[in-house]
């Protein structure tokens, strides 16, 4: 699912099945330093289990993030 803001924040996207979603790493940091994006905005198919992972890994990301730079 494409986002307005993370257009506006430059961030890279990838065309999916359901439409094009937020490129992000393995912590699911964007192609933008400290911008992360987790969920349906993430995925190219939409599931809350998938979701619910993403959440996690975005969380420790940008705890990561915050404490180590």
């Amino acid at each position: 699912m494409a986002s307005p803001l993370a257009e506006q924040l430059g961030c890279a996207f990838e065309d999916g099945p359901m439409g094009p979603f937020i490129q992000t790493d393995a912590t699911q940091q964007t192609s933008v330093p400290a911008v992360f994006a987790c969920g349906d905005a993430a995925l190219a198919a939409g599931s809350v289990a998938l979701a619910v992972g993403d959440g996690a890994r975005a969380g420790a990301g940008t705890h990561r993030s915050l404490i180590f730079g």
